[in-house]
């Protein structure tokens, strides 16, 4: 691909990214402290990325001249909204590696994945943010999106899930 910002390229992830990408994951996870629910292996994400129905898709960024240093991951997927009545793309992951942030990269990311989605007549780009990480959250506000205070994530994992779909939920305050 051509060069995203100046000094950089982004492009499609390729199955030789796959250990850059998971060495960043575990960045992240490090970095939002959730490396005890980190279970991503560079098998998992190869089937995730490239299997005939992916899962998930994923682009990164490298800096200009080094087709092989990965120093950002951006991982999303289609959604849908029924009352909108169109897909849309949801933002998983947007991870830049601390040396490289405050360069425009992020940025420059929302841009493309918003332009992405206006091309492909998706309703919407939507992600979530940890609450408490506010650095985030005022980028986000400053590139024109809108944390929904009003909606609270719903998730069911593991014995819970298993649980759920066996009939035998477990209570909310058993699950920590």
């Amino acid at each position: 691909m051509s060069e995203f910002i100046k000094g950089y390229v982004l492009r499609p992830a390729t199955p030789a990214d796959i250990p850059a990408i998971l060495g960043l994951m575990r960045d992240m996870a490090s970095f939002e402290k959730l490396e005890h629910i980190f279970k991503a292996s560079a098998e998992s994400l190869r089937n995730s990325f490239f299997s005939d129905e992916p899962s998930a898709y994923c682009l990164v960024i490298t800096p200009e001249g080094q087709p092989d240093t990965i120093i950002s991951y951006i991982m999303w997927f289609y959604n849908y909204s029924s009352f909108l009545d169109r897909r849309g793309i949801y933002l998983e992951d947007l991870y830049i590696d601390p040396a490289h942030r405050k360069k425009g990269l992020g940025a420059a990311a929302l841009r493309h994945l918003a332009q992405m989605a206006v091309t492909q007549g998706c309703g919407r780009l939507e992600w979530v943010v940890l609450d408490w990480n506010q650095n985030a959250i005022d980028f986000y506000q400053h590139q024109g999106a809108q944390v929904l205070q009003d909606w609270r994530v719903v998730r069911v994992t593991g014995e819970a899930l298993v649980n759920m779909a066996n009939g035998t939920p477990v209570p909310a305050e058993a699950q920590g």
